[in-house]
């Protein structure tokens, strides 16, 4: 009987540690990591990313919008409060680590009348304690908290990925806004030349020295750029609503302060390896989880073949004995069941399928997301360095387009040159204005990209 005792424990013992060993054998990506990134950056003057990455940028009104925003944005609030839920359903899991008590307490009473007597009453109370628990003979049960814990990691994850993504936004939004500001100025600048221009035409067409077409050629500029303005006033509204969204803010009436969009550091980054993906990017720890989660679900499923014990006991009293000196327990009984499914019209089978099918479909797309993530950083790093070409090209451009529109201002004066070539350089500078303010929008807006495809500082722990 020892030997036998020894025997169980010992086969417990055994079951549990390859339970453990087969829930810890996840699946592999399979990808082979290339050495480099395709576009690598230039390393000179680089820094590493951290937590707060936005404040790189130095823009005091970006760090405090970021932070409002982590506290009262309600992406960030509900991904928060999932936390919290998968953190009560993993403690859930653990409970079936102990048993299940509970208490149940009866009274009755019966009257009853024998024959050629009276009438009687009869009660009776009694207060039972019964307790259960199922052994985890086969680990199932260690599988689904395995499971339990993975998805709160998930969503401890998926929390992280929403705050990277909610600061990403405000910050893509914030330089928006400032380069929309920037456009409204250039656009105000250029209705000036245009008015400068009309009152020229205007003084020549008094003197004779311009026609009634050409009066009437630049005032319809003029109100095509005044009609410019419009769209871009549209946008800046519509853009700082939607910074007050991300706040958690009512967009009525929500103001902004101001800054130059010149102004603003551009940070270069350091990349790493290819393969550092896997630990600095929490949508890639999220799949990793939601796999292994898949795997101790495909564990669990397959012990439901196998049969199931639980341990049961119950101890009670009636009222009489309740308050007596003896502490003895009226009655008391304990039972162990072995149970075990013979037929369940292949629920069970077929749960077991759902569950390896699953696995599949995670695993697939633990890759899909690796190969995502490789993607969107070389993507994000050839677009920083062609941006940072074209700001600076686009420089040049306007330093030419304004020193063309200077000279032909005083060749019209002179009258040298006509109408159409004035307005033609007066369109080229102004476009060149535009697209400078755009083209550094556009470079900020691929070097957030690339903080957000690097992880933002994140690591995996």
């Amino acid at each position: 009987m020892k030997y036998f005792k020894i025997t169980s424990i010992s086969f417990a013992i055994c079951v549990g540690l390859t339970a453990c060993s087969s829930m810890d054998k996840v699946p592999e990506a399979n990808i082979t990591y290339a050495p480099v990134w395709e576009y690598l950056p230039q390393n000179e003057g680089a820094i590493n990313i951290e937590k707060d990455w936005w404040k790189a940028f130095e823009s005091p009104q970006l760090t405090q919008l970021v932070e409002i925003a982590q506290q009262k944005n309600s992406d960030v609030i509900i991904a928060s409060e999932r936390v919290k839920q998968a953190e009560l359903q993993m403690k859930i899991a653990n409970a079936s680590l102990f048993p299940t008590l509970s208490l149940n307490a009866s009274s009755g009473e019966k009257r009853s009348k024998p024959e050629g007597g009276t009438w009687s009453n009869s009660g009776s109370t009694s207060v039972g304690l019964g307790a259960s628990y199922e052994v985890d003979l086969w680990g199932g049960e260690m599988a689904n908290r395995h499971a339990a814990k993975s998805n709160y990691r998930a969503s401890v994850f998926s929390n992280e990925a929403v705050r990277l993504s909610i600061s990403a936004g405000v910050a893509t939004a914030w330089f928006n806004y400032l380069a929309l500001q920037e456009r409204t100025i250039t656009a105000k600048k250029n209705v000036e030349i245009a008015e400068r221009i009309q009152k020229i035409v205007d003084s020549l067409y008094r003197n004779g020295a311009a026609t009634a077409a050409d009066v009437a050629v630049q005032k319809t500029n003029l109100l095509s750029q005044q009609n410019a303005l419009l769209p871009l006033q549209l946008q800046l509204d519509q853009t700082r609503a939607a910074i007050a969204l991300l706040e958690g803010q009512v967009p009525q009436a929500y103001q902004l302060a101001s800054e130059k969009i010149s102004d603003l550091k551009i940070p270069k980054l350091s990349a790493g390896v290819p393969a550092d993906v896997i630990t600095r990017r929490p949508d890639v720890a999220i799949a990793e989880a939601q796999l292994k989660a898949s795997s101790a679900n495909v564990y669990a499923a397959r012990t439901a073949f196998l049969p199931g014990l639980q341990l049961s006991g119950s101890a009670g009293k009636s009222a009489s004995e309740l308050f007596s000196l003896n502490s003895a327990l009226q009655s008391t009984g304990w039972s162990l069941s072995l149970v075990q499914t013979i037929f369940a019209g292949g629920r069970v089978a077929n749960q077991v399928r759902i569950s390896e099918s699953r696995r599949v479909e995670l695993l697939e797309q633990y890759r899909k997301v690796i190969l995502t993530a490789l993607q969107e950083t070389d993507d994000a790093l050839n677009r920083v360095n062609i941006t940072e070409q074209q700001e600076n090209n686009q420089q040049n451009i306007l330093t030419q387009a304004s020193r063309s529109l200077k000279l032909n201002e005083d060749r019209y004066r002179e009258g040298s040159i006509d109408l159409q070539t004035l307005l033609d350089s007066q369109r080229s500078f102004f476009q060149a204005q535009d697209s400078l303010v755009q083209q550094r929008l556009a470079r900020l807006k691929a070097t957030v990209d690339l903080y957000k495809a690097l992880g933002g500082g994140w690591q995996n722990q």
